[in-house]
Order: structure tokens, then C-alpha cells, then sequence
């Protein structure tokens, strides 16, 4: 097999599987209170093909599934009702006809952004470190003060991948395992110099 072939196999070999993945992502997501176990395991398999350049995904996807459905579940229904006060307080407040709104939707706009910046890191986290989920939200916050930036990426190319999706709705099929992908690669890389720094490895 020359250089070419291995390239082309790689490239066909990592698309079938991120396509897999993906759909069984979508499966596990349809009774609604599974998406953040859901979504951990397949951060969890993005990780393990990252770091340990292991390709299985059927058998490895459920085994993290049930590995981390405790803390991705808790974390999943707290994000989800932080979500929910946050819509109401939106809500509530355009109902506000006074010019008081404006003053109270500066920190409320800075509150929001905090918390879609934390969701970036959170299953990542939960992926990449054997932690509690009061550990998972203290380690995600911590992470995203410490690389602002690399969150605010992730939300711009998480905002390109839904573009692509409205754009092209078949592709449902693929794009929500690539967007775990990059979101893993980028936040990793974090992790690394996090864990230089601090002499921590990953529990995993």
C-alpha cells in the first residue's frame, strides 16, 4: 500500500467512523433527558481516537455511555435549568418597558456568555478527567478563564457548524461528531499546558 492509499484509507476510515458515531449520538439523544450522557460518550470516543489512536466505536461508545452517565446526567439537568433561568430572565425582561432593562441586560449578556463559554469546556472535561460533576463545573470554569479565547473560537466554529447544518440539513448526519472533534482537539491542547503547568495528568 503506498503513501497515497494509506492517506485515502485514513481519511475514509475516520469519516465511517465519524459518521457512526454520530448517528448513534442522535439515537441516544431521542429520549431528551440522555443528551448529556449522550454527548459525553461521544466526547469520550473522540478522545480515545485522539489520544490512544484507538478507531472502535460501537463498543466503546456505550461503555462510556454508562461510565459517565451519573455526572453527565447531573451536570446535564444543572446546565439545563441554568439554561431555563437564563431564558426566563430574557424574557421577563423584554416585558420591561422601562430603560432599567438596558442596565440589567449588560451583566445578564456577560452571564450568558460565561455560560455558553463554560459549555464548551464541560464535556470535554467530563471526557477527559475521571471527576465528579462538582468537580466537572469547577474544572470547565476554570478552564475557560484560563483560555477565554480558545472558548470564544469554539463558540464561532460551533456557530459556522450550525450555519452548515440550517444551510444543509442532511448534514445532521456527520457534523455533530466533527464538531465534538475539533471542539476536543482545541480544548486538549488546553488541557496539556494546563496539566504542565499544574503537574496534573488526566485521570483516564
Amino acid at each position: 500500500m503506498n503513501f497515497l492509499d494509506s492517506r485515502l484509507y485514513a481519511i475514509v476510515d475516520r469519516f465511517s467512523n465519524l459518521l457512526i458515531l454520530n448517528i448513534f449520538w442522535i439515537v441516544l439523544c431521542i429520549p431528551i433527558v440522555t443528551i448529556a450522557p449522550a454527548t459525553s460518550a461521544m466526547y469520550s470516543v473522540v478522545r480515545q481516537w485522539r489520544l490512544h489512536q484507538e478507531t472502535s466505536v460501537i463498543r466503546s461508545y456505550f461503555r462510556y455511555f454508562k461510565e459517565n452517565f451519573k455526572t453527565s446526567f447531573i451536570v446535564g439537568i444543572i446546565w439545563m435549568m441554568l439554561a431555563v433561568l437564563l431564558y426566563f430572565n430574557y424574557f421577563y425582561l423584554n416585558q420591561d418597558g422601562t430603560g432599567v432593562r438596558y442596565v440589567i441586560m449588560i451583566p445578564l449578556f456577560l452571564t450568558s456568555l460565561l455560560f455558553l463559554t463554560v459549555s464548551t469546556f464541560i464535556f470535554p472535561v467530563i471526557a477527559h478527567y475521571n471527576i465528579n460533576w462538582k468537580e466537572v463545573l469547577k474544572n470547565s470554569l476554570i478552564a475557560t478563564i484560563a483560555n477565554f479565547p480558545t472558548a470564544v473560537l469554539i463558540l464561532i466554529i460551533l456557530a459556522v457548524f450550525g450555519f452548515i447544518l440550517y444551510s444543509f440539513p442532511a448534514s445532521f448526519l456527520i457534523i455533530f461528531s466533527c464538531a465534538a472533534y475539533i471542539n476536543f482537539l482545541l480544548c486538549n491542547r488546553r488541557f496539556q499546558r494546563m496539566e504542565v503547568v499544574s503537574g496534573r495528568v488526566s485521570g483516564r
